[in-house]
């Protein structure tokens, strides 16, 4: 072949190169780039962070609200109670709103376009929505084709059947899961995505765990931007208890803690509570509501918001059954429910949930840079200790320092009233980056004896004199406190002086961790 022939071929192959790659060039700039959401909530240790500030909420629960006006399951909504509701709940000072996504009447990919259509609304006024995935109930809020799953069950309850949890949430369930996810994976206005409502397998409670695992694995390998939750009762109505609770719990694809309380009942969250101290994550009662057949409502509300924000460090409070309407659209709860048409306290109700949420805006709580303290834990290396008292020989205080973590080793005081009090020899002065308490429960004692209230004092000797750095509130009852320094503090000696020791008055504490890292003088932090 003539070579002229073969250098023109070349050098059309080379320019048919060049055009494709810039064709590829111009499709690829064209096409608009993925990016992660820029107004992200994290869990951050028990709070919840946002641009750098806790973030605490008070919410409400609009259940249905993706399907007004679609004329299915609220036949008597309209697309305008979209924005009357928004527009209601944004002006009461409700920065979340839990609403169910999906609905057996709908394909996946129409309740996904429900729910953006919703979302969308919602980052218009700088709301966030928790997304519940389908109801535990057979109210119709569950992904086409699951219907079949919702079976009698022993007390008359229709709800999903243990195939569900076992194998059939992986038939319809994930597959629309998985779709509203990676659709909506980069939305402003997701707070967070939840599993179901109030979920458990009454014939194999812990069939649920698994169940649990999976989902959010699933979903977190889609979005890991944005926070995954439960939608639990507590984990006593789930019937796996504390330890199961613990493990479920303790999932890093789990981000935080939920409660749902009617009428102040506590049956349901003993164990719940026991999780919630032991382990620290956020913990939000997402659904709340009292019926006028228990008392007056208003005065209720006010006392359990302030049961549940101050002696529960929840760090949200959320309305069920919200309607802004004066007249019932059908979404609404007239027994506990929060509305304008049925319940003639709504005006009152309003007033609180306004007036927490103000309260919560003009006290705005920087979080510390850090969680946990640096360096390595000295404590270990302690050469001494004395106490106010010791309720027997093999209670004393060295076991404090042992690096052993149990209800068997552990300080305990005598039994009369507070205060009491324990200090430790460090051997030497220390640069003291940070100090850990662990209490009774961190030992897996009731959470009833974590102290409630306690100093922390340092000195050169164990006898003193005693300088206070922080006094401690700890009306939650958390089984553990970190408590920081911004930059190490020089000392030898460290005292804990307890001044409500939690349900009795023995003091019971298991660990003290001390960290050692040398800096300039330091000033406290505390979380």
């Amino acid at each position: 072949m003539d070579t002229s022939i073969k250098s023109k071929r070349a050098e059309g192959k080379t320019a048919l190169m060049k055009f494709s790659i810039l064709i590829v060039l111009l499709i690829l700039y064209a096409m608009p780039l993925a990016s992660a959401p820029t107004e992200v909530v994290k869990p951050y240790g028990s709070e919840f962070a946002l641009e750098g500030k806790a973030f605490r909420f008070v919410g409400v629960n609009i259940r249905g609200i993706c399907h007004y006006g679609k004329g299915d399951i609220l036949p008597f909504t309209t697309a305008g109670h979209i924005d009357e509701n928004l527009d209601g709940a944004a002006e009461m000072g409700a920065k979340v709103i839990r609403l169910f996504a999906p609905v057996k009447f709908a394909e996946h990919q129409e309740n996904v376009n429900r729910l953006k259509n919703v979302l969308d609304k919602m980052e218009s006024r700088k709301l966030k929505a928790i997304i519940c995935l389908t109801d535990f109930y057979n109210s119709g809020f569950c992904p086409k084709g699951d219907e079949a799953y919702y079976l009698p069950q022993t007390g008359g309850w229709t709800v999903l059947d243990d195939t569900w949890f076992k194998s059939g949430y992986k038939i319809n369930y994930l597959p629309y899961a998985e779709l509203a996810v990676s659709q909506l994976k980069e939305h402003n206005a997701i707070f967070a995505w939840e599993m179901g409502n109030e979920m458990t397998d009454l014939k194999d409670p812990q069939a649920i765990i698994p169940f649990a695992a999976d989902v959010a694995a699933r979903i977190k390998a889609i979005d890991p931007h944005h926070m995954v939750t439960t939608g639990f009762i507590s984990v006593d109505h789930t019937q796996i208890g504390e330890t199961k609770g613990y493990q479920l719990y303790a999932n890093a694809n789990i981000d935080f803690i939920t409660a749902h309380c009617y009428n102040g009942e506590d049956i349901y969250h003993a164990n719940n509570r026991a999780v919630h101290s032991r382990l620290g994550k956020p913990l939000i009662l997402e659904e709340y509501g009292w019926s006028a057949a228990h008392g007056d409502r208003a005065s209720n509300t006010q006392a359990q918001v302030v049961k549940w924000f101050d002696q529960r460090a929840a760090r949200a409070f959320m309305a069920w059954g919200y309607q802004a309407q004066s007249y019932d659209i059908g979404d609404g709860d007239n027994d506990v429910g929060m509305d304008g048409y049925h319940h003639p306290d709504y005006t009152q109700l309003r007033a609180i949930y306004s007036g927490k949420a103000a309260e919560i805006a003009n006290n705005p709580i920087a979080l510390p840079a850090r969680l946990l303290p640096e360096g390595a834990n000295v404590a270990r290396l302690s050469t001494g200790w004395k106490a106010d008292s010791v309720y027997g020989a093999q209670w004393g205080g060295a076991n404090v320092y042992d690096g052993v973590i149990s209800g068997t080793s552990k300080w305990c005081s005598l039994g009369g009233a507070p205060p009491h009090w324990l200090a430790i020899d460090l051997g030497r002065e220390r640069f003291v980056n940070g100090i850990v308490f662990r209490f009774a429960g961190a030992g897996m004692e009731l959470v009833d004896y974590n102290f409630k209230s306690f100093q922390v004092q340092t000195g050169a000797t164990l006898d003193g004199p005693w300088t206070t750095d922080l006094a401690v509130s700890n009306p939650a009852q958390f089984s553990f406190w970190r408590c920081l320094y911004d930059a190490p503090k020089t000392f030898r000696c460290l005292r804990i002086y307890i001044t409500d020791s939690g349900i009795d008055n023995y003091c019971r504490l298991a660990e003290i961790e001390v960290y050692e890292k040398r800096a300039a003088a330091a000033y406290w932090v505390i979380y």
